[in-house]
């Protein structure tokens, strides 16, 4: 059996970017940043508090992803873990529970559970840059914000964002 050479060669090349690429797929480490405030009733009342989140998250070839997050309002301190794959259910955090979504393999949303709402940075990586978003989201029903600090929850407004930052390492 003869093969022609032009498909020949076409198969070599197919071949080789599907080996080339097999081999290159590698994780994607970056590291995620935000900022914001928050005003707070209980059970102390201040107001202009500032927040800030600051982590590092990993983004598997296979889909599966991991993250630890850092929360700090004033000096007091809650850090997640999150571990996740599609379809992967809730692991218990701080005051709550953490969820990672993984959307393809270029996204990640990270999930803070708490009682009264859930804390949300969505992350979208692309070549090697990327881009983090904040996102407190209120539980139907529920008119004040929770935020845990390790010890206490604290009952608020709904923090603003002021930054937020992402960066492929």
């Amino acid at each position: 059996m003869r093969l022609d050479g032009t498909f020949a060669c076409y198969l070599i090349v197919a071949l080789g970017l599907v080996f080339s690429t097999e081999a290159t797929a590698q994780a994607v480490n970056f590291k995620i940043s935000f900022t914001g405030r928050v005003d707070c009733d209980h059970p102390i009342a201040m107001k202009n508090i500032p927040i800030k989140g600051e982590g590092t998250a990993t983004l598997n070839p296979d889909g599966s992803a991991s993250a630890e997050l850092t929360q700090t309002a004033i000096v007091l301190s809650s850090t997640v873990h999150f571990r996740g794959r599609l379809g992967a259910q809730p692991s218990p955090a701080p005051g709550g529970t953490s969820q990672m979504r993984v959307s393809g393999r270029s996204g990640l949303r990270m999930i803070w559970n708490l009682p009264n709402n859930q804390l949300v940075v969505n992350v979208r990586v692309s070549g090697q840059s990327c881009s983090a978003q904040f996102q407190p989201i209120l539980k139907p029903g529920k008119t004040q914000y929770t935020l845990f600090d390790g010890r206490t929850y604290h009952y608020c407004g709904r923090p603003r964002a002021e930054r937020s930052s992402c960066e492929v390492r």
